[in-house]
């Protein structure tokens, strides 16, 4: 008998701190549990109350933001009124305007100018002038804060202003900033913009890279000179992203630099300049392509089989005949559809090939001339 209390004593001691742990973290889970609870019932009370406050704050001024909108549709008229009642309407929206708060203010003009343009946006970013927003975006601009620059960038690139203040944000800390300030340089195409967009291609920031892009398809042909002269530079990790502004404007005048990079140490770009070749053409293109089937690499070689075939350089169906015997399949098959869409002489070459002595070849031009003449375009692209 006292041998068996003797072991259940023992066994209660030795349970008992396994107890206890179990015990302590179980009422830790439990608080962590309540105060993850009461964080969330924070939020969402911040939530709704945010939400109430937004329907009051319009609620109460409906009637002010009904009569700066009727104000402001009278000044965007297009019918033939005198000078003096065009001014009487321009002076009774501005103080329409000024009764509203400037959040308020700031919105109204943003929906508007998103919409408009011409003359009509001219007349809304006159009235954000005369109301004073102009102002209030400049010192926006001066803050410290990031995101109080970002909403006044916005603000004037919407209202398509700013022409003082907008240029030196390109080069601003922050990526968000320096991205919308070359958004607003691209409506506005001027040489010393150009070049600091050009700049922007090597920014670390993606979003910058890409806003310079869309900003220099934006300027369209005036941006061309520059792009040339950058492309014409030594190498530079920017080039694909500059071959693919490029490839959207398709100049002729991109000739000189894509012959040039068909020679870069790089393989994409080397593929890119294949591929810009072939939307501009021209005689030395050709003879380019030709050469860059032999390239080392399989994606420079494909992407040059298939600029040969939209150029329709029948000179080259012999190189592309060759090529059928590639190694890489996408070549073989690029090269296949190359000899297919030049007409005549690439099918010829095409049946020539059913007999070669490489299977890869036989393989591939069998399969070319059965795809039907409708689908080869698409093929193609």
């Amino acid at each position: 008998m006292p041998s068996r209390l003797a072991c259940a004593s023992s066994s209660n001691a030795s349970a008992g701190p396994w107890r206890f742990d179990t015990l302590a973290a179980t009422d830790i889970v439990r608080q962590a549990i309540l105060a993850e609870a009461l964080v969330a019932a924070i939020l969402l009370a911040l939530i709704f109350g945010h939400a109430l406050w937004l329907v009051w704050f319009k609620a109460h001024f409906r009637v002010r933001l009904a009569a700066a909108r009727e104000s402001i549709t009278f000044v965007l008229d297009t019918s033939e009124v005198s000078t003096e009642e065009e001014g009487r309407r321009t002076r009774q929206a501005v103080s329409a305007l000024e009764k509203l708060p400037v959040p308020l203010q700031i919105s109204i003009f943003k929906s508007l100018a998103r919409n408009l343009s011409g003359q009509q946006k001219k007349k809304v970013s006159d009235l954000a002038v005369r109301t004073g927003l102009l102002a209030v975006a400049d010192r926006g601009l001066q803050s410290r804060k990031w995101w109080k620059r970002l909403h006044a960038a916005r603000l004037l690139t919407v209202l398509d202003v700013g022409a003082a203040s907008l240029p030196r944000l390109m080069k601003d800390p922050n990526p968000h900033v320096r991205a919308q300030a070359v958004e607003w340089a691209g409506g506005h195409p001027k040489p010393e913009f150009v070049r600091t967009i050009l700049s922007l291609l090597s920014d670390r920031a993606k979003i910058c890279r890409f806003t310079a892009q869309n900003s220099l398809l934006k300027m369209g042909h005036f941006a061309v000179p520059y792009l040339c002269q950058y492309l014409l530079q030594n190498p530079n990790p920017a080039f694909t992203n500059a071959l693919e502004v490029a490839l959207g404007l398709a100049e002729p005048r991109f000739l000189p630099a894509a012959l040039r990079l068909c020679g870069d140490k790089s393989a994409p770009v080397r593929a890119m300049a294949a591929r810009l070749i072939g939307q501009i053409g021209g005689k030395e293109g050709g003879a380019a392509l030709a050469g860059s089937l032999r390239d080392a690499e399989t994606e420079v070689r494909a992407e040059a089989a298939r600029s040969l075939g939209k150029l329709g350089e029948w000179p080259s169906a012999p190189a592309l005949a060759q090529a059928l015997c590639d190694p890489a399949w996408d070549v073989r098959r690029a090269a296949g559809l190359a000899l297919r869409s030049l007409g005549s002489p690439g099918i010829l070459l095409l049946r020539q090939s059913l007999n070669n002595d490489d299977k890869f070849a036989c393989d591939m031009a069998r399969q070319i001339l059965e795809i039907p003449a409708s689908a080869v375009v698409r093929d193609m692209s």
